[in-house]
């Protein structure tokens, strides 16, 4: 059953692979139609999902660019014709291309079905082009925003100051009660509140920049590569 139903809307969270990644289906219940966040590991897997819940995929978004929220993006697009969503930055950053992709823009809005619109926002930091997903009252933050945690900023186009100024931002401009749905689970529950982070997530309790950038960075410096995608079938 989906996680969240709300107005005619819902989300439902599909864990799947070896980093314990979370894909959603961001879906409008009277026409069925869902958008994919991150389709990664396993298209199969994703596509029998989508047929479990009885819903159409209506289009694909991407958080950002590494492998672990993208390798099953071209497979799943044999089986559906539906345009793909990453952000301009991202894009330029990464070089990353797909058959139907749609070059996106920060504030750039996506409409699945009658009820569900989609804000396009621009959260860097873990990349130069991280997108988060808002929606009515909940927002889906990929490796932006964990559950007591927060996207790594050592791997290349990482960078803490900009992180801390991201999370700045969202806490900031949503509303305390907005539900955060993140890109792994990592932390003790599946989703949270802007609120309870603000309590919980050590990350958001920084009062300087040099405070987060030291506890973020932890002695790590800049790699100029990703780690190897390990081997996994589910």
């Amino acid at each position: 059953m989906p996680t969240n139903d709300n107005d005619g809307t819902f989300v439902h969270q599909l864990l799947l692979g070896p980093w314990d990644n979370f894909i959603y289906f961001i879906g409008d219940r009277p026409s069925r139609k869902v958008a994919i966040v991150d389709p990664a590991w396993h298209a199969p897997t994703i596509l029998a999902e989508a047929e479990r819940l009885d819903v159409e995929i209506a289009a694909i978004l991407c958080t950002h660019s590494h492998f672990d929220h993208v390798n099953a993006v071209e497979e799943l697009l044999r089986s559906v014709d539906v345009p793909v969503h990453m952000l301009a930055p991202e894009v330029e950053f990464s070089g990353f291309r797909c058959e139907n992709l749609q070059v996106s823009r920060p504030g750039d809005t996506v409409r699945v079905g009658e009820h569900l619109e989609i804000t396009m926002m621009h959260t860097p930091g873990h990349t130069p082009g991280s997108c988060s997903y808002r929606l009515r009252d909940g927002i889906v933050t990929g490796d932006t925003l964990f559950v007591n945690g927060c996207g790594r900023c050592d791997f290349v186009g990482g960078d803490p100051h900009t992180m801390y100024a991201t999370l700045k931002s969202l806490v900031d401009k949503l509303p305390a009660e907005t539900t955060m749905y993140p890109g792994h689970d990592y932390g003790p529950t599946p989703t949270t509140t802007l609120d309870a982070q603000l309590r919980d997530n050590p990350y958001l309790r920084h009062p300087t920049v040099g405070d987060f950038v030291a506890h973020r960075m932890d002695g790590k410096v800049p790699n100029t590569s990703l780690p190897p995608a390990p081997d996994w079938t589910p």
